[in-house]
């Protein structure tokens, strides 16, 4: 506001912040991977509404989801590099067969599903990390996304095509708008995989690599970064070799971007993930983000 407002105004006001504060704050976490900074991006936003006269906004959730934005924007790109700090501190917790019945375990599985999505939004530049998240998590359309970014909707979907390709390691960055009925295909493929490379059954998973498929393992710089496999008989033998499915590992599968992954965990910690794409029933892109130490 331009003025300080009546008590009335301003309890009012707050009271219809904090009804969307929740979301304020998961849209910002999504963005800086940090709670902290999350939380103090949000209050930002609150103080810049104080300062603002309400009558010249329409709309309050979306004006203040595009406050938010511009704070978060402005804080990754001040970090001058991608991550200038480490991710929180990994969920601990032993998988369980049986989330469906059990909420402690769906918690604890969301909390791992959430660290890993901060894995692969890691990698993305500030710009494509802001157009990913508020479209493809959030559903913003690509004119308001613009907006915050000062760019055209077509350059803030080329923003977020970019992000989807850099996530799954590949080419291309088309949204993959599936069906049930096709995601349920997918997760099929992805079962076959780890089913084949737990057999060890070179043959299984020959049958479900596309012949072209590429894999792209990012390694640290030390260990000589990015290291790519082309080709369905390499992979396999790289699967095979490294014994997907082996006994001192356990896995679960998880819906990550718009596609799967699988989380590798050791002593009951996630420790890997592996982006899987599939199309017609056979894996064509295979993406493994380096996981944090």
């Amino acid at each position: 506001m331009t003025g300080a407002g009546t008590p009335g105004q301003e309890r009012s006001e707050a009271g219809e912040f904090e009804a969307h504060r929740r979301y304020l704050t998961t849209v910002a976490y999504r963005m800086l991977g940090s709670f902290t900074d999350a939380e103090d991006a949000v209050q930002e936003a609150w103080l810049r509404l104080q300062r603002t006269d309400a009558a010249t906004i329409d709309d309050l959730r979306p004006w203040l989801t595009q406050v938010v934005s511009r704070i978060c924007l402005d804080t990754l790109r001040s970090r001058g590099r991608r991550r200038e700090e480490p991710l929180g501190s990994v969920p601990d917790h032993e998988p369980v067969t049986r989330a469906d019945d059990d909420p402690a375990a769906r918690a604890e599985i969301a909390d791992a599903v959430g660290y890993a999505l901060m894995i692969v939004l890691d990698q993305l530049s500030p710009d494509e990390r802001l157009a990913y998240v508020l479209h493809d998590v959030f559903g913003l359309p690509f004119g308001e996304i613009g907006e915050v970014l000062d760019r055209t909707p077509q350059a803030a979907r080329k923003l977020a095509s970019r992000g989807r390709a850099r996530i799954r390691g590949t080419e291309s960055g088309r949204q993959l708008r599936r069906s049930g009925e096709d995601r349920a295909r997918q997760r099929a493929v992805v079962e076959a995989f780890l089913a084949a490379g737990r057999d060890g059954n070179f043959d299984d998973l020959l049958a479900i690599l596309h012949p072209d498929v590429v894999l792209r393992v990012d390694l640290s710089p030390e260990a000589g970064g990015v290291r790519i496999v082309r080709g369905a008989a390499e992979v396999a033998s790289g699967a095979k070799r490294h014994r997907v499915g082996a006994a001192d590992r356990e896995f679960r599968i998880i819906e990550i971007a718009d596609t799967f992954g699988v989380l590798t965990y050791s002593g009951g910690r996630p420790t890997a993930l592996l982006v899987i794409t599939s199309e017609n029933g056979l894996i064509t892109h295979l993406h493994a983000p380096a996981w944090p130490e």
